[in-house]
């Protein structure tokens, strides 16, 4: 006589490990259309207002108030994510970000743009957020940087594409087009989603509507105050969220200037810089699970530095090539140092507390950011166009610099932390 029906189906695992996968491809093909939203829109809002005659430092603050705007949300955005279901917190956000694109392909006014900014951010910040959170759901301990970094095989193409898609649209089609295409993005992602919730069973790590991860409903308020500000004072956690502002200091900058200096310059295609960078961090994310899995912090200041290479040449001999080699050096420590990271503080920190710590995580990295374009617009504004790659390769030298006094700071907290 065969086996009862229920054991024969808890005999067959694939069919959960096929829900997990078709799960993760989904969070992939999300983040790869976020994420070519957030880089088209970062480099071609610059690159628009360039071209009909504004300055650098306009471009730049277009960058900083998408970058504060996310910041802001970051804190508020990791505890939303880890006591509301992540299907709804994800379908919210980017039902959002449709909305920061549709009302300036409408009206097109310097005021709608800037305002769209503010919408755009707040909803990506929670969106990648969430989307972080669900894949370290579905891993294993030991397979937090590996699933990690096939998510961020989505980043990469993102980055790949979103400065040659968004300037294609810009000088070939024109401003209206620009934003209605990522709009259109934000309902490819949405109808994605909503197929994945069609097939419950392939919901193992988004569940329809999970249950608060921390505490009780009814606690005092204080108890509800306290839960809120704990993830944000956890010590073993500060080392990792001062790498993360410091490796976000070249980003803020290259995504907001580069196209602007290939221009200056004369480089046909500066775009091609992005596809580079797209290119290295790939390869890295899909080739690097094993580094991503170490649990070596101090491999963190070579990935780091690894983009410092790039720039020395480009900053002495600025040509197309050697913008290519900088971007293939950037790529590398934007490709190994993000999931490494995001593993590693992921093992140190309680399960309960991955959504406020990925937020606060992510917030420590939109201040680099948001101060990198900020203040390297006024830096371009108060010296020339033509120092761009020299002031890239010495927020790159910043960045390395800080990563290692974090390190040295990392290693007296873990310690302490184990003992």
């Amino acid at each position: 006589m065969g086996k009862p029906r229920d054991e024969r189906r808890a005999a067959r695992p694939s069919r959960s490990l096929s829900a997990e996968n078709v799960t993760l491809a989904v969070l992939v093909l999300v983040t790869f259309f976020t994420n070519l939203y957030m880089q088209g829109l970062n480099t071609g809002i610059p690159y628009y207002y360039d071209t009909v005659g504004y300055s650098a430092a306009v471009g730049g603050t277009f960058v900083a108030v998408f970058t504060l705007s996310s910041m802001v949300m970051r804190l508020v955005g990791g505890e939303i994510t880890d006591s509301f279901s992540h299907y709804r917190v994800l379908m919210a956000s980017l039902a959002v970000m449709f909305v920061g694109t549709a009302l300036p392909a409408i009206w097109d006014t310097f005021a709608m743009a800037m305002f769209a900014r503010v919408l755009q951010g707040g909803a990506f910040a929670i969106a990648t957020n969430v989307m972080t959170v669900a894949v370290l759901g579905s891993s294993s301990k030991k397979q937090f940087g590996k699933r990690l970094g096939i998510k961020g095989a989505g980043t990469s193409l993102g980055t790949m594409f979103g400065a040659l898609i968004s300037t294609g649209l810009i000088d070939g089609i024109g401003y209206h087009a620009f934003y209605a295409f990522y709009a259109l993005l934000m309902v490819a992602s949405i109808a994605a989603i909503l197929l994945l919730q069609r097939r419950r069973h392939s919901l193992a790590t988004m569940p329809a509507d999970p249950k608060p991860a921390r505490g009780d409903a009814d606690a005092p308020r204080e108890g509800a105050l306290k839960r809120f500000i704990e993830p944000f004072l956890m010590p073993e956690a500060l080392p990792f969220m001062v790498i993360s502002l410091a490796r976000r200091i070249p980003k803020g900058f290259c995504v907001t200037f580069i196209l602007i200096f290939a221009k200056y310059a004369g480089i046909k295609v500066g775009a091609a810089f992005f596809v580079a960078t797209g290119l290295a961090t790939l390869a890295c994310r899909l080739l690097g699970g094993k580094v991503f899995d170490s649990d070596k912090t101090w491999l963190l200041l070579p990935l780091q530095s690894v983009e410092i290479v790039g720039f020395i040449f480009f900053a002495i001999w600025p040509s197309f090539w050697t913008l290519i080699l900088a971007a293939i050096g950037y790529g590398i420590t934007v490709g190994t140092t993000s999931p490494l990271i995001k593993a590693l503080i992921a093992k140190k920190t309680p399960k309960e507390h991955w959504g406020a710590v990925n937020g606060e995580l992510f917030f420590f990295a939109d201040i680099g950011k948001a101060g990198s374009a900020f203040f390297g617009g006024l830096l371009i504004d108060a010296i020339s166009k033509a120092f761009i790659p020299a002031i890239a390769l010495a927020f790159c030298v910043l960045s390395s610099a800080i990563t290692g006094l974090a390190l040295l700071f990392g290693r007296r907290v873990w310690k302490r932390a184990e003992a």
